[in-house]
């Protein structure tokens, strides 16, 4: 992992919480492509939609941003395991519910429901890999840790 000196005042880099002390731990460069981030994106805002919607456009941007920048630390390996456990859920899930297109191609309901028969498929492996990841990266934005009672103090004390 390389840390890359950030140019920034203290007080700018205070609202960057990968900006530590003027220290930078954002990867070079995404490590997913924007096309598979925007898939990522669908499948996330259909994993983690609720009975009043989805989550918020800024979380899944948010979302969308940090997840090319966790896989920007991580090895080829590591990414093609994820595109392709996205792969399967993008292009597959949609058939296991009887639509002939992509995930993309349906609005956020329907992506429930294709994703759901997809969880119980065979092919539900694909979907605890993806779904893994996804939740690492989506519970660390601090609106989705406040909604599971995460308040970043130690329960010990």
């Amino acid at each position: 992992m390389s840390v890359v000196r950030a140019e920034a005042p203290a007080e700018e880099a205070s609202a960057d919480p990968y900006v530590v002390l003027g220290w930078s731990s954002r990867a070079a460069r995404p490590g997913l492509s924007a096309p598979w981030r925007r898939r990522a994106r669908l499948v996330a805002e259909a994993l983690f939609s609720t009975d009043d919607g989805p989550p918020p456009a800024a979380r899944l941007d948010w979302l969308e941003e940090d997840l090319g920048d966790f896989f920007g630390h991580l090895g080829r390996r590591s990414r093609l395991v994820f595109v392709a456990c996205l792969a399967t859920i993008y292009f597959v899930a949609p058939l296991l519910a009887w639509r002939l297109c992509t995930l993309g191609a349906l609005d956020w309901r329907a992506r429930v429901h294709a994703i759901e028969r997809l969880e119980r498929s065979a092919l539900s492996i694909a979907l605890l890999g993806a779904k893994a990841i996804l939740s690492i990266v989506y519970f660390e934005h601090p609106d989705a840790a406040r909604e599971i009672g995460w308040t970043q103090q130690c329960k010990l004390s």
